[in-house]
This record gives C-alpha cells, sequence and structure tokens, in this order.
C-alpha cells in the first residue's frame, strides 16, 4: 500500500508538467485528500503534498512574470501574503524552538502560500469542473477506508504509511490511536479523524456549490452527500458538526433566496448550538436527550468550562511575554520534555488558545487581520459574485468554526487551496462583468469607426 501511494504521487508530480492548469489545481486538491499521511524517503521535501506544490510551481516557470504581475494587480491578495510573511518572520525570529528555513518552508511556501498557487491554477469557474471530478473520486476512496477503518476499528492505510511511527501521546501506532477510544473515531486516510470530518465538509460545501450553478449532475452531487456524510458523522468529533451546521446554513442565506420562517429556523438552530457550547444548564438538557439514544449515557468531550481552564494557564505560561508568546512550536517541545509542565494546556485545543501561548497578542492580532482581509474582500464583491462569494464565506465560516473550537490541525492548507481558486474565479467575473460593460459603452458611441472600436476591444481583452 506504501509503495502504490508513493508511485501515485510520483506520477502526480510529473503530470504537472503536462496537465492543463485547472487540473493541476485538481491534483493539488487530491494531494490535500488523500496523500497526507504519505512521506517519499530519499528525496528532499519528502512530504506528498510539498512536493506536488513544488511540482506546480517549477513547471509553471515559464509563467512566472505573469503570475507576479496578476498578484500586482490584485490588492487584496499580496496584502495577504505580506500578513503572513511577517508573521511568519516574526515567529521564526522569536522562537528557539524552530528554525529560520523550517518556519518559512512549512509556514508559507507549502502553506498559506497555497492561496497564490491555487489563484493561478484556476481561470474561471468551469475550471471547476476538474477540481469537482477528481475530489469526487477521492471522497469514494476515502469512504472506502473509512469504513474499512470502521469495521476494523483502525485505520490499516495510516499505519501502512507511518509504519515505525507511534503517538506522542502514549506508544500506539498511528492508526490504532482511536481503537480503544471511550469515542471511537474514524480517521479513514488521515492522522487525525478530525482532519478527515473536517475536508468532508469542505468537500460537501464545495460540491453543494457545483451542483447549484450546474457543473455537476444531481447523481454525482447525491454521490458526493453519501460519502461526506459519512465522514462527517463517524469522524465522531461535534465541532465538526457544528461547523457543517454553519458553513451549510451561511452558504443557503448566502446565496439562495429563503422566506422567513426558515431564516427563523436557521437563527433558533444557531442560538441552540450557542447556548449548548456556553451555558452548562443547556448542555445537559440537551445530552438528557441525546443519551436516550445511546448504550452507554455518558457524555464526554470538550466543553466551555474546559477551554476556561485552557485559557487560564495559557495566562499563566505567557505571563511577562504576553506581546510575543513563548515561541512557537512550545507546546510540542515542553511536552516531549517534561509532559508534567504543560498538563493544564490539555493540548491547547483552540487557535487562539496556540496563538497566544505561542506568538502572543501580536501573533494573535496578525491572524485575526489576514482573515479580517479575507472577509472584507467577499463582503466587497458580494453583489458582483453572489454565489462564488457565498462559497468563500461558508469555507471561511467552517475554518474558524473548526479552528477555534479545536485546533487548526490540518485545515489550513485545503482551506487556501479552496479560498484562492474562489478568489481567482470571483477577479475573473468581475473582469468579464467590467468588460461586457465597456464593450456595450463602445457599441454605443457612434464616433468610432469598425477599425477603432475593434482596437479598443482587443486592448481591453489583452488587459
Amino acid at each position: 500500500m506504501r509503495i502504490v501511494a508513493i508511485i501515485v504521487t510520483l506520477v502526480c508530480c510529473g503530470l504537472m508538467f503536462y496537465l492543463k492548469r485547472e487540473w493541476k489545481a485538481a491534483m493539488l486538491v487530491m494531494g490535500a485528500m488523500t496523500l497526507t499521511v504519505v512521506n517519499i524517503p530519499g528525496i528532499p521535501l519528502h512530504n506528498a503534498n510539498f512536493l506536488l506544490q513544488t511540482a506546480f510551481i517549477l513547471s509553471e516557470w515559464q509563467h512566472w512574470p505573469r503570475h507576479i504581475r496578476e498578484l500586482r494587480r490584485m490588492p487584496y491578495l499580496w496584502i495577504l501574503l505580506l500578513i503572513v510573511s511577517v508573521s511568519a518572520l516574526l515567529a521564526a525570529l522569536t522562537s528557539p524552538y524552530t528554525g529560520i528555513i523550517e518556519t518559512l518552508k512549512i509556514e508559507l511556501l507549502f502553506k498559506y502560500f497555497a492561496l497564490a498557487y491555487a489563484f493561478w491554477a484556476v481561470k474561471d469557474e468551469k475550471s471547476l469542473k476538474p477540481v469537482l471530478q477528481v475530489s469526487l473520486y477521492c471522497l469514494i476512496v476515502l469512504t472506502f477506508f473509512g469504513m474499512l477503518n470502521y469495521i476494523q476499528k483502525n485505520s490499516m492505510f495510516v499505519n501502512a504509511l507511518t509504519e515505525g511511527r507511534t503517538s506522542m501521546y502514549g506508544d500506539v501506532t498511528l492508526g490504532d490511536v482511536y481503537t480503544d477510544s471511550s469515542r471511537f473515531r474514524v480517521q479513514s486516510m488521515f492522522l487525525y479523524a478530525f482532519d478527515y470530518g473536517y475536508i468532508c465538509v469542505a468537500m460537501l460545501i464545495l460540491h453543494l456549490h457545483g451542483w447549484h450553478r450546474k457543473l455537476e449532475s444531481n447523481i454525482v452531487f447525491i454521490i458526493a452527500i453519501a460519502c461526506c456524510s459519512f465522514g462527517i458523522l463517524l469522524c465522531g468529533c461535534r465541532i465538526v458538526w457544528v461547523g457543517a451546521l454553519f458553513s451549510i446554513a451561511c452558504y443557503s442565506m448566502w446565496v439562495f433566496q429563503l422566506n422567513r420562517n426558515v431564516m427563523y429556523g436557521i437563527i433558533a438552530l444557531f442560538l441552540l448550538i450557542i447556548s449548548y457550547n456556553t451555558i452548562p444548564a443547556v448542555e445537559d438538557k440537551v445530552n438528557k436527550v441525546t443519551d436516550i439514544f445511546a448504550e452507554n449515557s455518558e457524555t464526554s468531550g470538550s466543553s466551555i468550562q474546559m477551554r476556561l481552564s485552557q485559557y487560564g494557564y495559557v495566562l499563566i505560561h505567557i505571563e511577562g511575554n504576553e506581546w510575543l508568546g513563548l515561541g512557537k512550536g512550545y507546546w510540542e517541545h515542553i511536552y516531549s520534555e517534561n509532559p508534567r509542565s504543560v498538563e493544564g494546556l490539555l493540548g491547547v485545543e483552540s487557535v487562539i488558545l496556540q496563538y497566544l501561548l505561542e506568538r502572543g497578542i501580536i501573533g494573535l492580532a496578525l491572524w485575526a487581520a489576514f482573515y479580517t482581509v479575507i472577509i472584507i474582500y467577499f463582503c466587497k464583491n458580494r453583489k458582483t459574485s453572489k454565489a462564488l462569494t457565498g462559497l468563500g464565506v461558508s469555507i471561511l465560516t467552517l475554518y474558524l468554526v473548526f479552528s477555534i473550537g479545536t485546533g487548526e490541525l490540518g485545515s489550513v492548507y485545503p482551506t487556501m487551496l479552496l479560498l484562492g481558486m474562489t478568489m481567482r474565479m470571483i477577479e475573473s467575473q468581475k473582469r468579464r462583468s467590467m468588460l461586457y460593460a465597456l464593450l456595450l459603452r463602445i457599441m454605443k458611441r457612434k464616433n468610432l469607426t469598425r477599425k477603432q472600436k475593434l482596437a479598443v476591444i482587443l486592448k481591453a481583452v489583452s488587459r
């Protein structure tokens, strides 16, 4: 199985030099969905997704000047890249636990810069067709391994690809971490079941958009719903369920015309979810109802009390280092050295807590600024691209709910790919609308000859 995964990775890297650009985008999405645990020994970078991104960049070497010009014409995009560059550089220079080269490589080149790679890889909304097609096949593969995982109570794919590695929380192989857990979770082809659930929600939103825009048939959409629902439900992560509800509701309210009763129902659902996670009395009542359907009526998992406890411990740890934190990689390094010293942090299960702990108030502010700029971009372009901005906002909603609720884990890379593609499609639609308006204006002007009109049109197209 490991050899097959390595061959698939190398073949996909080779195809980057021959495929059309939209199919390259599909290969990047495929890597984020199925190759997250694949490492190839004996060559630089090793990680399958690192290799795929490198192959994409190298395959575009003739177009680098044009890509750079596109970034310069897109203020929102280069501002985003500037923010994350400053954040990563600051983290690298202030951390004794990670090196500068390692931080820039992992944090920028093969994580946040995927926003730019995806922006370059697609042209317009029709470019989503290859992505939808490939992601459907990936969902079927994920579901197949997920079913095997559910039946056998371990992930043979993860065990095969991570042979010799064990969990940092105990001497357990990485595909068996949930086998003896009180709440069994299906992880399919991912190290963490949370990431499996996250990618299923993200793909469900993508296919919902594709179906709404008539980019795929009803049968394909039904298959995608079935595969995504399997992963969302059996990943066993409540924050994934909440993220799915919020993001799908967000897309529906943003894109579709909803009547008043449906709107009231969605708002009531939001309030119930928020109350469940913030008010102990509501949580207790809901658990009493849902426990009727469980054989063992013990409810476990994260809670608002646990988050408050973690927040208190984070404030204690960063006392005197509030602005820059204790350095990127602090928790993992200290946990490996002396687990008891960070026992109260309980894994730092929120991106806000993690940034406060390791990067301080400045790092957290830069993180918030990055996603605020994206939100502003989508809101600003809603009138001209309602469906596409709805796709972007729903993906962003999913990420924020997930990362704040349980930490980023592996959610950033696929999020950047989807957001980058969405931003490019919005820009393409904006330019087409502007060109159409320009052509109408030209045709209405009678003082131009046909040759002059043609020259103006060609100039507009070239821009």
